[in-house]
């Protein structure tokens, strides 16, 4: 059993099409203010692809780990980015540079601003560490340094459908064939991670249920169009509030004077739809 605290806007969110154009004007849903609950779920998780990729090296134990991420919480909303320094408790801090930048606050988050970020995203970035004489389990005093350089992908961002306005959200979306369209970037040969994330409610309240299923997938190549495995949307009900993440990045793990460290960058976005099983619930006006 898991127990989640989420906030639940009673209408949800946006994309793509009922055979191939959603039409969010083919069912009422009432629209209400936030509300806050915690409730216990049954959860359910599944990974449809298990090929080896760089994306497993985003949940690996490293004794320091520096980065970014950035999320979009919808395709309205702007790219909220931070960056990412964290080591274990026990362990004294490297000097770290990004693009020749020292980071002067460690083991914390920072929020870096849009233009600071077109220096990361769609770049490749140098990270420069250097141990000197700060380590704990060094007797040697002199500098220590090391240079790692990695790809970011862009920022990522939704293009299919198409989300202008508050109008165009919380569109109906058939679950067969799904296609989801990005903006493609040719340098990244990481590809991308997909999620259909589900909490337990439906378009028709009484339909709710005391479920929690996250569904990941694998997209191979960006090239700015996939069509979804029918399998993401497994076990979700008709009608159901599911919220679909899109993310793509770049990680590199290394080991410096004998410390582990995690390096990576980020960016999603979040795309909740009203997902259609049931083709029969819809009519035509």
């Amino acid at each position: 059993m898991k127990t989640i605290n989420y906030k639940l806007p009673c209408i949800f969110l946006m994309l793509i099409t009922f055979f191939f154009s959603c039409n969010t004007n083919e069912i009422s849903l009432e629209e209400s203010a936030i509300q806050e609950s915690t409730i216990e779920l049954k959860s359910k998780y599944k990974l449809l692809d298990f090929t080896p990729n760089i994306y497993h090296d985003y949940f690996k134990q490293t004794t320091y780990s520096v980065g970014f991420s950035s999320l979009k919480s919808n395709p309205l909303s702007e790219h909220s980015i931070v960056q990412r320094i964290s080591s274990k408790e026990d362990e004294k801090s490297p000097s770290v540079l990004i693009n020749d930048k020292k980071i002067i606050s460690l083991s914390k988050a920072n929020k870096i601003s849009k233009i600071d970020s077109q220096n990361i995203y769609g770049k490749t970035v140098r990270f420069i560490v250097n141990r000197g004489n700060n380590s704990a389990k060094s007797l040697n005093t002199s500098s220590e340094e090391s240079e790692i350089e990695m790809y970011v992908p862009d920022l990522l961002e939704i293009t299919n459908p198409k989300i202008i306005s508050e109008k165009d959200l919380f569109p109906i979306c058939y679950y067969k064939d799904f296609v989801l369209e990005w903006n493609a970037d040719p340098n990244n040969k990481e590809g991308l991670v997909v999620i259909a994330e589900y909490f337990g409610n439906n378009a028709i309240p009484k339909n709710d249920t005391g479920e929690h299923i996250l569904n990941t997938d694998i997209i191979d190549t960006d090239d700015g169009h996939a069509v979804l495995n029918n399998a993401l949307f497994k076990d979700m009900p008709n009608l159901s509030i599911v919220h679909l993440v899109l993310l793509r990045g770049n990680v590199v793990i290394e080991e410096i004077t004998g410390e582990s460290y995690k390096f990576f960058a980020e960016s999603h976005v979040r795309l909740p739809i009203v997902l259609l099983k049931d083709v029969t619930t819809i009519s035509n006006k």
